[in-house]
């Protein structure tokens, strides 16, 4: 084997060595740091929900659901009257089932039927939930179902709450890497713990001084996440 050879082997090999041990030192000096952050966004819900029943009782089954599809149809109009478009109002669920009463004698019998139609609507104008209430009242519905407020732009605001959760892992990881004589370099991973949903909230009543009872309040959005981050070494960056 010549000279140059044997010099050409030589510095081969101390170039592997040296980066084998600069890959040492540097994955010696950097770590990871994993952290959860939570954040909210904060709106007025802007739309509701209403569901009404329209009931019939009797025993003639075919007057009862014309009775019901009626008082539907007269409800629908006004709806419409009142600024609720088709493509809001859901009116398909029909249910008729035999009705039971007990007689003089403790004996279960049937006793005619009840036809009744649910009737389901988004309100996009929630300023106007007291009228319509009184207008399906006095249209003929017998019950009024739980109200939900709900955001339209709901997902939109998550997202935004995923940003704050993400700024508010950051901060934190931040605080316990200076603590623990790191610094971040980035960010290696995000997990989502979290999902958007819609929110139910009961209604709340103003003073009987106030002429608008029916209000909403503030609903809240919360999203969860948890981040890692790669760090390294404060001295390994002031070299």
């Amino acid at each position: 084997m010549t000279q140059s050879h044997t010099k050409s082997r030589f510095l081969l090999t101390c170039l592997a060595f040296l980066t084998v041990a600069f890959s040492t030192v540097t994955q010696a000096n950097e770590r990871t740091l994993s952290t959860s952050g939570s954040g909210s966004v904060s709106a007025i819900p802007d739309q509701m929900s209403l569901t009404f029943w329209i009931e019939e009782r009797g025993n003639k089954l075919s007057s009862q659901k014309t009775l019901v599809d009626e008082t539907t149809n007269r409800l629908i109009n006004d709806l419409n009257n009142k600024g609720v478009e088709d493509k809001d109002i859901r009116s398909y669920q029909l249910q008729i089932y035999p009705r039971y009463e007990q007689n003089d004698d403790g004996k279960t019998e049937q006793n005619g039927f009840v036809v009744q139609r649910e009737v389901q609507i988004t309100l996009l104008e929630p300023e106007n939930y007291d009228s319509i209430i009184d207008l399906a009242l006095a249209r003929g519905v017998t019950r009024v179902g739980q109200v939900k407020f709900e955001i339209s732009d709901q997902q939109g605001l998550y997202e935004q709450a995923l940003v704050n959760a993400y700024q508010q892992a950051k901060a934190k990881a931040e605080r316990l890497a200076t603590a623990a004589g790191l610094e971040l370099k980035s960010t290696l991973s995000i997990a989502e713990q979290s999902m958007s949903r819609p929110v139910i909230m009961q209604m709340a009543e103003m003073s009987s001084r106030s002429d608008k009872v029916s209000l909403p309040g503030q609903q809240t959005i919360e999203a969860r996440v948890e981040v890692t981050f790669l760090t390294q070494n404060q001295s390994s960056s002031d070299n």
